[in-house]
């Protein structure tokens, strides 16, 4: 009957990457900084410069701005 309580518990501890840099491995507890890239990293690391991070953020930007920014253009004749 130990056995069978001891493995839910140790089941449960499985899932605790979410408090470590994806870089050096260095517990950040509450203070780690969440990457657009998904990952979770330290003071250190917390800069897509440092951590070599995959995400674009150009082409989000680029999206962003023309999803604000909506054409506007006159009307080329001017109706009588």
């Amino acid at each position: 009957m130990d056995a069978a309580a001891a493995a839910p518990a140790a089941a449960a501890g499985v899932g605790t990457q979410a408090n470590r840099c994806s870089q050096c491995r260095k517990r950040v507890g509450l203070t780690g900084f969440n990457c657009r890239c998904g990952m979770v990293f330290c003071g250190g690391h917390r800069y897509p410069e440092q951590h070599s991070c995959g995400f674009d953020f150009k082409s989000m930007g680029k999206e962003q701005i023309a999803k604000a920014n909506p054409v506007v253009k006159g009307e080329k004749l001017h109706k009588i």
